[in-house]
């Protein structure tokens, strides 16, 4: 009998000590992923911060303003391939990667930027065309 009582107590103290295991994991899965959000806070901080540094228009922008500025001119076929250099994977598979990602809402038109005639638009455009080096090579051919 004193056998089994031993037995029990080691299984006993196993369990606890997987109780006492399962929790430190649960504990260092939420700290990483506390750290993965911080990081990725910090990015997307230091990254926009960048783009109003080098861009500074941008700041008065609504925010479909600015999701419609980053899908005509960073999500173009241009931007995708200059990903696709920098990253070294084909332009297809970026592609793939940012329509899985998408957000899906079926019937909604494209956003326009609002408060804007053809001529500012055009204008814009010309300054961004002339800032972009391919552009001004085409230009100058």
């Amino acid at each position: 009998m004193a056998e089994k009582t031993k037995l029990q107590l080691q299984i006993e103290a196993s369990e606890k000590k997987i109780q006492e295991e399962q929790r430190r994991l649960k504990l260092l899965e939420r700290k990483q992923t506390e750290r993965d959000r911080k990081d990725r806070n910090h990015r997307l901080c230091k990254r926009h911060g960048f783009l109003e540094s080098i861009l500074p228009d941008t700041i008065n922008l609504t925010d479909e303003q600015f999701q419609d500025f980053v899908k005509q001119h960073i999500a173009s076929k241009h931007g995708i391939a200059a990903l696709a250099t920098l990253t070294g994977q084909t332009s297809e598979v970026i592609t793939a990667t940012m329509e899985s990602t998408k957000p899906k809402k079926s019937g909604e038109p494209a956003p326009t930027v609002a408060g804007q005639d053809n001529d500012s638009r055009q204008q814009k455009n010309t300054m961004q065309n002339a800032a972009n080096p391919v552009n001004t090579q085409v230009a100058t051919a």
